[in-house]
């Protein structure tokens, strides 16, 4: 059954599985000693027969083990917090696995980082651990978790695995986690919580009230690799909310290393040692600690936040800086996680001085003439005529043409002769230096800003990670870039934004 299948091909395919030999929905799963040899993919599948229901085995080694054990002990989180290559992602799926098959008619959840990286991880992992070939290919023509006998249907457009007892796992993203508030879940599977950012503190309290309602274990476990002291940190080591405020959960954390585990062969082993032993990633990377991460490339303490009641009076000018994304449709935007066209705004004082950005906003699934539309909703709501800096490369080049026609103020196109890296990295200069901030219109006392600065800075935090989208980063330069001279970068700024406005609300709402 292919992506075209109706919600009667599904029901009639739910109904004969009884029927079907190797299809049927009567599996026990069963946790077995690790056995590389035997077993080097760590499973073993065994068809039903008339007589016996089908077996599903899954190795496990030790670390892995008290892990589950953890699990069966009433806890409302379960960590296993372990180095590179040591089966985290592995065990989460496939203890996700074991309790659809445990509860039919049930729900469950698993989430990552965001769909591009959990498309490619843990959801790949998840379709690689069910019975049967090929489960883990999925291309335009081949759905490769429907040829699992224990599988009904996978939506992709929907990211929903039915199994053949009628149990769904939802496949989810922490970027989008409020999608998930109105429903109800027996189990929930977070691979790498430890790169959500602040985002897991809501998170977290949302996903609390979610596990009722649907059979399961009504538990939490955590796959992840630490990443600093961060949210991960705070609620795993130190049992706290974003406010700092005790969680009243029952959690247990598992440390692994990956030295310890059997399926890792000795060179990669070998390997690992060489490039992290001795280093300040050696916690981090091979025995579970929560060593700052080193893969992103900024730093929280590098941005500044600055109450606007501390504006100066003055004159100002204001510019927008847009990133560009653009599909044909917001339907494709969403099947295929597309970047977001992103907007900054920044406002010049006439006298110079240290520097805000004002206000921020993204949307996803845009065509090129409706962020035009767009972008002059908001030009429209900054005072004055508002300068609309847009990188000109490739289709950008038509919307800077069609974009002067109907957006008020100027339209400046700049092509950029540097790096991504190299442009982010003078913006960490000039944010260094206190020539740029970022304006708190609402001060939140836990986070020590604004909420609405949460993307813009998880975006920051990520940067240099495999897959990163730093929109609102890429938006922000084009903001501040050219507006006044730096000194020591091709970054000019300084930056205030409209006392009066800035007071009450953001710029353009």
């Amino acid at each position: 059954m292919g992506r075209g299948s109706t919600e009667r091909d599904i029901r009639n395919r739910l109904d004969a599985v009884g029927d079907a030999e190797g299809s049927r929905s009567d599996v026990r799963v069963e946790w077995t000693d690790a056995d590389p040899e035997a077993r080097p993919d760590g499973i073993r599948w065994d068809p039903p027969t008339d007589d016996e229901p089908g077996l599903l085995q899954y190795d496990t080694w030790t670390a892995q083990r008290e892990t589950l054990e953890a699990v069966d002990g009433g806890n409302d989180i379960v960590a296993f917090l372990a180095g590179y290559g040591s089966g985290k992602t592995l065990l989460g799926v496939r203890w996700i696995i074991k309790q659809a098959l445990e509860y039919p008619g049930s729900r469950f959840l698993v989430l990552g980082i965001d769909f591009q990286k959990a498309r490619d991880t843990t959801f790949r992992v998840l379709f690689e651990q069910l019975p049967g070939d090929r489960t883990g290919v999925v291309t335009s023509s081949y759905n490769g978790p429907e040829t699992s006998p224990i599988v009904a249907d996978y939506n992709r457009q929907n990211h929903r695995l039915t199994f053949t007892n009628d149990t769904v796992i939802k496949l989810g993203s922490a970027d989008r986690w409020n999608r998930y508030a109105g429903d109800e879940y027996g189990a929930i599977h977070l691979d790498e919580p430890s790169h959500y950012g602040e985002d897991l503190y809501d998170l977290l309290e949302m996903l609390g009230s979610r596990l009722r309602g649907v059979d399961g274990p009504q538990t939490m476990v955590w796959t992840l690799t630490g990443n600093g002291q961060n949210a991960a940190f705070d609620v795993l080591e130190r049992g706290v909310d974003g406010n700092g405020d005790p969680l009243g959960l029952n959690i247990e954390t598992v440390r692994a290393s990956t030295l310890e585990n059997p399926y890792l062969d000795d060179a990669t082993k070998e390997r690992f040692k060489r490039q992290y032993a001795g280093t300040d990633r050696e916690g981090q990377a091979l025995h579970g600690g929560f060593a700052d991460g080193g893969g992103a490339i900024f730093k929280r303490d590098q941005l500044r936040f600055v109450d606007t009641d501390d504006a100066p009076e003055g004159e100002y000018r204001y510019r927008i800086g847009v990133d560009l994304s653009y599909v044909s449709s917001s339907s494709r935007a969403e099947a295929t996680d597309s970047d977001y066209t992103a907007v900054v705004c920044a406002a010049v004082p006439s006298n110079g001085g240290p520097v805000f950005l004002s206000d921020l906003d993204r949307r996803r699934g845009l065509t090129l003439r409706e962020s035009i539309g767009w972008v002059r909703e908001i030009a429209d709501h900054v005072p004055g005529r508002p300068t609309v800096v847009v990188e000109e490369v490739g289709a950008s080049t038509w919307w800077a043409q069609e974009a002067r026609q109907t957006i008020p103020g100027a339209i400046e196109p700049v092509t950029p002769n540097r790096s991504k890296e190299a442009r982010l990295q003078d913006l960490a200069v000039v944010f260094e230096r206190g020539d740029v901030a970022l304006a708190n219109h609402d001060l939140d006392d836990a986070l020590g800003y604004d909420p609405k600065w949460r993307p813009f800075v998880r975006e920051w935090l990520q940067f240099g990670e495999a897959g990163d989208s730093p929109d609102l980063l890429d938006a922000a330069y084009y903001a501040v870039e050219g507006a006044v001279m730096g000194a020591d970068t091709g970054v000019r700024t300084r930056v205030y934004v409209d006392k009066q406005d800035a007071a009450s609300r953001p710029v353009w709402e």
